[in-house]
């Protein structure tokens, strides 16, 4: 599997694995390259199965499947420990490597995740592949655009909404593949937390049109020690939206030595 790793140039630095959401690419964390090493991390950045420079055909696959991959890149990049930054399915790989009983991973942060499908995200995901198999996939890389950003964003920001749909559009990796990521998050279940776990912060907001805001709560009750930081407003991809607060909080979490 395809990858690159980012050193910010400090000795001994920890590394910290960008993991994306259903999208799967690594050029979603662009935006934050620089915070991040300034913060003192060494990056790795992938494309996931199925998308990017991974777009080999998915049959059946999992959540587990995408956290073995995660490990994969890591052993390649000889990197032992870290920490995971993930947005909705890339926090659900973190859980997964959280909990299992040789995790490697020793922070994780998640951003608009969950630990059980409901029924509005369900729904939601119904929703985007009947516009693509109904109108096309103009129409469903547009839809998707109301997904992860709200209202007061796409409002000031339309000649990126215009970019980001023309790119979803170029680099999609074909229906098979979406479907196949879509039901590895259908499928997903948070195990049993370990009693000795790592730090987590899980980030919200409650604007969020994907994924209801009480998930993270519900998240916070079965994760001991959970951090919960809950944004106003934000919508599914509060990285990108409110990304100055998103930053200082997520410095605040992962360089705290307490």
């Amino acid at each position: 599997m395809k990858y690159r790793l980012e050193a910010c140039g400090r000795e001994g630095a920890r590394t910290l694995v960008l993991c994306s959401g259903l999208g799967g690419a690594a050029a979603y964390w662009t935006p934050h390259l620089d915070a991040l090493k300034a913060m003192g991390f060494d990056l790795l950045l992938y494309d996931q199965r199925g998308t990017g420079a991974n777009t080999e055909a998915l049959g059946p696959t999992t959540i587990a499947d995408m956290a073995d991959d995660v490990l994969e890149v890591c052993d390649a990049a000889g990197v032992d420990r870290f920490d995971l930054l993930g947005h909705a399915l890339g926090g659900l790989v973190g859980f997964d490597l959280a909990c299992r009983a040789d995790s490697r991973l020793d922070r994780l942060v998640a951003i608009n995740a969950w630990g059980r499908i409901d029924h509005h995200t369900a729904r939601c995901f119904d929703i985007r592949i009947a516009a693509l198999d109904g109108q096309g996939l103009p129409a469903f890389a547009a839809l998707q655009q109301n997904f992860l950003y709200p209202p007061f964003w796409i409002s000031a920001n339309a000649d990126r909404i215009e970019h980001d749909v023309a790119h979803a559009v170029a680099h999609f990796a074909g229906r098979d593949n979406l479907i196949a990521r879509i039901d590895a998050l259908r499928g997903f279940e948070l195990p049993d937390w370990p009693r000795n776990g790592p730090r987590v912060l899980l980030m919200a907001s409650v604007d969020d049109a994907l994924v209801d805001v009480a998930q993270t709560h519900r998240l916070a009750a079965s994760i001991p020690g959970a951090q919960v930081v809950e944004y106003p407003q934000g919508g599914h991809a509060l990285n990108i939206t409110v990304q100055d607060r998103f930053e200082q909080d997520l410095k605040g979490f992962l360089t705290d030595d307490r």
